[in-house]
């Protein structure tokens, strides 16, 4: 017969699995934004969603002690790259819209 403190000291500690599923979405999102940079209207917010994504699951990963996974920071890394392509390729057709017109 056991006791209740023999009870309690063989009690199994159940720990929440760790939630990725804001670093997977920012690395899908990092990944399209980053392909599909050639259409401003599409591939920025796609990037932008994918930072915002991947600095909550950073926040999450910091606020419970754990390691920040690749996948989060490649969406991070992605996004940004993303951003910028986006913004590049919507000055250069801002750019040629205005020069085209110059020219009419």
């Amino acid at each position: 017969m056991t006791t209740p403190n023999e009870a309690a000291a063989e009690a199994v500690i159940v720990t929440q699995p760790h939630a990725t599923s804001f670093g997977t979405a920012s690395l899908v999102l990092g990944i399209l934004g980053t392909l599909l940079f050639i259409v401003p209207y599409v591939g920025l917010p796609l990037a932008i969603a994918a930072v915002v994504l991947s600095s909550r699951q950073k926040t999450r990963d910091r606020e419970a002690g754990e390691a920040i996974l690749m996948k989060t920071t490649a969406g991070t890394i992605l996004g940004i790259i993303g951003i910028v392509l986006s913004i590049i390729v919507g000055l250069v057709l801002v750019f040629l819209g205005w020069a085209t017109a110059s020219w009419a």
